[in-house]
């Protein structure tokens, strides 16, 4: 199995760059009332700012605004034992497309690890 790092999810998703992610991570107030502002605006949910930030697809807390354990290609990810698409000879493949389009963000992040490694792609993102 390839090392599963909580700063990427399994579709390419650059976690640490995401104020949820880093609310947690830096245990930062601030981020996390912006995180709060967004989902009552685009859920129009009440979060408690104690129920915000996320470990990334990898991590353990999952709920309707942050990584899914229902997430298909999390799933058919770790059923392969691989860290992300990137390791997959099939990518992309319908279960991400179902998802994501072949040109986005998330795909050209795939593509990326793929030339670079997934550690190299990481700290390049730094």
């Amino acid at each position: 199995m390839t090392e599963r790092r909580t700063e990427v999810g399994a579709c390419g998703h650059y976690c640490a760059g995401c104020l949820d992610y880093r609310s947690l991570a830096e245990n930062d107030d601030n981020l996390r009332r912006q995180v709060a502002a967004t989902i009552k605006k685009e859920m129009n949910r009440d979060v408690p700012l104690d129920q915000v930030g996320c470990e990334g697809c990898w991590g353990n807390i999952h709920n309707a605004w942050t990584a899914s354990l229902q997430c298909e290609i999390r799933q058919c990810v770790k059923a392969k034992g691989f860290a992300t698409c990137a390791d997959c000879r099939d990518f992309p493949c319908a279960v991400y497309l179902k998802q994501f389009a072949e040109n986005s963000d998330y795909a050209k992040n795939i593509r990326a690890i793929q030339r670079d490694t997934l550690g190299i792609w990481l700290r390049n993102k730094q």
